[in-house]
């Protein structure tokens, strides 16, 4: 009798949502607005706001969806 090896995934990678990728809408005009770079989800929650040099405005972002963070820069009007 022979026994094939069995392998496991962790836990934290089971319990991940498969998010479709980021594709261009039908209308022509692609994707608008920010997108996380190392997933595509789109939905971001800002950690905090901060004023930055030359009347900008520093803002902390992290996906909802794998946690990685980015920082944004807006001029302020």
């Amino acid at each position: 009798m022979t026994t094939t090896p069995t392998t496991t995934t962790p836990d934290h990678q089971t319990d991940r949502k498969k998010w479709p990728p980021t594709t261009p809408s039908g209308n022509g005009q692609g994707h608008r607005g920010l997108a996380c770079r190392a997933c595509g989800c789109s939905h971001l929650d800002v950690i905090y706001t901060r004023p930055a040099p030359d009347n900008k405005i520093s803002r902390r972002r992290q996906c909802r969806h794998c946690g990685k963070r980015m920082t944004t820069w807006e001029q302020a009007n």
